[in-house]
């Protein structure tokens, strides 16, 4: 067979040109890779990704190390405990830890009163002084610095060299997330047995909000009608009056059910409570500013709405989309919704009972304004100074004060990544009560006549009530038996009495009358932990209360306890003898304890 060139070859049929052209192309354009060079291009590949992996993970040691030396702690610590009288406080004589992550780290420890100051001043030496009682939320409270840094402290040193003839000394009763309805306990409970010259209302940018049950519900999430501090409610002809703790849990309105967290949520929070850099990204994170709408919290309006007629008229017109959101109408709207006029009210009522205590205690009131409440013409401010001012309660512009030294508040006077006072913020604080104390002396030199005698805090009105008698036993406590109620009272008495649990064994007079799963033991336990109580022992007197069973009983062992060390002390008595003996109620003098 003739052949021609390469037309042909071993047989095959003749190439077409554009088949000649496709075969020489895939042929010598693109080689068609080896063996050897996909090992080549596999080992570059795995090189290129281990170098990866480890730059990767040489920054995330070195970050790690860096922020572990920065960062003396990644997670909050916030020891709170419940009073009947009060609500949620700080456990007393506790170490806290706040970190907002970025920008400070303090660790601090609670007096014996539960609040995050110096010891308490001795009733009698407040009592001589001009005594200045500072009463606020997170702005007093102040753990974002060092007690020696915050603004009452200062205060006290800036008096003791400037106006050192007045004798000024200071305390503290602040808890975050609170307003002056709830702050009225603070004052009833604690600041008005120190018979303070001065009280000072710090007023923030939410508390209108606080202050008002609806608001503050929604914003927590939880029903309006049970807050876990003292609140106010408005009845049915319109009148508002105060409403004590709930006692329990704050109840939850779950209108939607909130959807599991994904298992990268649950990691994410995790890998945050134990690494400083995991802490800092999540932090810096939280920093950035969200406009997502909360179904939650529009479906939690909705459900109040249908509870009754009221709650929906004062949502009409009002559309919230996030719980962040739900304070600014106070700042940035002229006509609000009717739930924001309804919380002014509740505010008006807050500064309408503060009047009343400090005139019935011979106490002038002032108001200091923080600065995100702005200066005259901002809404907050100006909707402020118009409750305040007719009830004669002055109001001091800090604001105004930051601004005359030359400042610029919200930069120069808080945290870059959170609104409260930075260590300058407190000292222009400080300075600017200074300021007004200076131009008001006669608050201290010519100190106000009480109108009436207080009447004493509802917990030593009961303290009193019980020790009018004879107690069943005598221990550390005296034990006394009331309404089918044991009582433990003691005076002298510290917060550290009140912080080991106690054990309460109550003995039936017939085995069947205790639960299924006691009988074999022969005896009911009712051990507790009153931590709440410990707040109480302000003044040096302690009670603690805790009802009994309606079966008969025949006998109580009782005392306290801890798990390291088990029983402090113990007592046991029967409880036949111990009715008599309290009938008798005699002794009403005396002054129970030990």
């Amino acid at each position: 067979m003739k052949t021609h060139g390469n037309d042909e070859v071993r047989g095959q049929p003749t190439a077409t040109g554009a088949q000649r052209t496709l075969s020489s192309t895939r042929t010598h354009g693109v080689k068609p890779p080896t063996p050897r060079g996909i090992r080549r291009a596999l080992r570059l590949v795995g090189w290129n990704t281990l170098f990866l992996v480890a730059g990767l993970a040489l920054i995330g040691v070195v970050g790690e190390t860096y922020f572990r030396l920065r960062t003396p702690f990644v997670e909050n610590v916030h020891p709170h405990v419940w009073s009947p009288t009060v609500g949620s406080v700080l456990k007393p004589n506790a170490e806290v830890r706040h970190t907002n992550g970025l920008d400070f780290w303090t660790i601090s420890r609670t007096n014996r009163l539960g609040f995050v100051d110096r010891e308490s001043i001795g009733i009698e030496r407040a009592a001589a002084s001009c005594h200045i009682a500072m009463i606020g939320d997170s702005y007093v409270e102040a753990i974002q610095v060092p007690i020696a840094d915050k603004f009452h402290v200062r205060l006290e040193a800036l008096a003791a060299r400037e106006l050192r003839h007045l004798d000024v000394t200071t305390s503290a009763f602040g808890i975050s997330g609170t307003g002056q309805v709830n702050q009225l306990a603070y004052y009833d409970e604690f600041a008005r047995l120190l018979r303070p010259a001065l009280v000072v209302l710090v007023f923030v940018n939410n508390d209108f909000m606080n202050n008002a049950p609806i608001l503050e519900g929604l914003h927590q999430g939880v029903d309006p009608d049970r807050l876990k501090n003292v609140s106010a409610t408005r009845g049915e002809d319109g009148s508002i009056t105060l409403r004590p703790p709930w006692p329990g849990a704050a109840v939850r309105m779950a209108a939607v059910p909130p959807p599991p967290a994904p298992w990268h949520t649950r990691a994410a929070d995790h890998l945050t409570g134990i690494s400083p850099l995991a802490s800092w990204l999540d932090a810096k994170r939280h920093a950035s500013s969200s406009d997502d709408t909360d179904p939650e919290l529009i479906a939690q309006v909705a459900l109040l709405s249908r509870r009754s007629p009221r709650y929906a008229a004062l949502f009409d017109g009002w559309r919230p989309t996030t719980r962040e959101g739900i304070n600014d109408p106070f700042h940035h709207a002229q006509d609000m919704p009717p739930v924001y006029e309804d919380a002014l009210d509740f505010t008006a009522f807050a500064l309408d009972q503060f009047r009343e205590r400090a005139d019935r205690d011979g106490a002038a009131l002032v108001i200091l304004s923080t600065h995100y409440m702005g200066t005259r013409g901002d809404l907050g401010f100006d909707r402020l100074t118009a409750l305040a001012e007719p009830r004669g309660i002055p109001v001091i512009d800090y604001n105004d004060y930051v601004l005359r030294q030359g400042a610029e508040p919200r930069r120069d006077a808080a945290w870059a990544h959170d609104g409260h006072w930075n260590a300058a913020g407190h000292r222009w604080a400080a300075e600017a009560l200074l300021e007004y104390l200076e131009a008001n002396q006669e608050i201290c030199t010519r100190r106000k006549s009480p109108t009436s005698p207080p009447p004493l805090p509802s917990w030593l009105t009961d303290y009193e009530s019980v020790a009018s008698g004879e107690p069943a036993v005598r221990s550390v406590f005296d034990i006394y038996l009331r309404e089918n109620t044991v009582a433990y009272l003691k005076s002298p008495c510290g917060a550290t009495d009140m912080q080991a649990p106690f054990f309460l064994h109550v003995v039936p007079e017939n085995v069947e009358d205790l639960p299924a799963d006691r009988r074999q033991y022969g005896f009911d336990n009712l051990d507790f932990h009153y931590a709440g109580g410990a707040a109480l022992a302000f003044g040096g007197k302690c009670i603690a209360k805790r009802a009994l069973p309606d079966y008969p009983i025949v006998r109580i062992r009782t005392g306290q306890f801890t798990p390291d060390d088990g029983k402090i002390w113990k007592a046991e008595f029967p409880v036949g003898a111990v009715g008599d003996e309290a009938a008798a109620r005699s002794a009403p003098g005396r002054a129970p304890g030990r």
